[in-house]
């Protein structure tokens, strides 16, 4: 699982936690990292939706949550993501 206080690391621009088996859901506190510009999640087993918070990522260009076990559909908030060049959410249910 990815610990809620990853939310804490202000500096943190580049997250890759891609292909580790993860589980459960993707924290809502990944919302509130204020610099990331790349946000690797696919290849995992995450579950659940994708949190909302995570269109408050201004900075955001590349966020890769494909082969996954995610059931939601894209939350409206996205459309602030006004930086956000890649999005990956191909082998999701």
């Amino acid at each position: 699982a990815i610990p809620d206080a990853i939310g804490d690391l202000s500096s943190l621009k580049y997250f890759n936690l891609m292909g580790n088996n993860l589980t459960e859901a993707i924290p809502s506190s990944l919302g509130q990292l204020p610099a990331i510009e790349v946000l690797l999640l696919g290849n995992n087993a995450l579950q659940g939706e994708l949190p909302a918070s995570i269109g408050n990522l201004q900075t955001l260009q590349l966020l890769d949550v494909g082969s996954n076990d995610l059931t939601s559909t894209i939350p409206s908030s996205f459309v602030n993501l006004e930086n956000l060049k890649y999005l990956v959410l191909e082998s999701n249910r």
